[in-house]
């Protein structure tokens, strides 16, 4: 059984997430905080950070959008992930990598830019440009794939639902939808039961 290595309200959550819509069995061990920095689990993560999931075969990951990937291949039954090679398959790798580097990079600058009460955000233009593509792209569908909910949903979802959870997503009425759908779904719920647990 693999091993998820977790600590609640951070990236975990997503892992959780895709974890619960595929249905399988994995062995969750919640970390303390302190415990990030131990030897032990920088043998797992080199920077310290969490999640770090083992596979069956011994093999630890880092990266949650990478574990989620991989887990929807290891349970093609969960039909969370296109066949692949197909065009589906490629569109689920383009929302997958957008919404890392296109969403979540500039999202949470921003995030701190607000924090530090600055009245010049360019990162909050960057992030802008990002959601009213996504917002496009979700036009008259309620997945990116269409009816189909998949893995790249469970990460776009996942980044926009820190930005709806700071009410960030006014403008992109579209998106707040799309956010509360995801979290509407029995997978989510049964993931944020415990990714929304205190940290300690």
């Amino acid at each position: 059984m693999p091993r998820l290595y977790y600590m609640p309200r951070t990236r975990s959550s997503r892992v959780l997430w895709l974890l619960a819509e595929i249905g399988a069995p994995c062995e969750l061990i919640k970390l303390a905080p302190e415990e990030r920095k131990s030897s032990v689990h920088l043998a797992r993560h080199p920077l310290g950070r969490v999640p770090a999931l083992e596979l069956d075969d011994g093999t630890v990951m880092f990266e949650s959008a990478a574990m989620c990937l991989q887990l929807a291949d290891l349970h093609p039954e969960a039909d969370v992930i296109a066949p692949l090679g197909s065009a589906d398959r490629a569109l689920v790798y383009q929302w997958v990598l957008f919404g890392m580097t296109e969403l979540e990079a500039p999202l949470y600058r921003w995030v701190r830019e607000v924090a530090e009460d600055s009245s010049d955000s360019p990162s909050r233009e960057r992030f802008a440009e990002a959601a009213a593509a996504l917002e496009t792209a979700l036009e008259d569908r309620d997945w990116l794939l269409g009816d189909r909910f998949t893995v790249a949903d469970v990460i776009c979802a996942s980044v926009l639902s820190s930005a709806h959870s700071r009410g960030l997503l006014g403008e992109w009425p579209g998106l707040q939808a799309y956010v509360e759908r995801g979290e509407s779904r029995p997978a989510f719920i049964e993931a944020a039961a415990v990714s929304n647990q205190p940290r300690s």
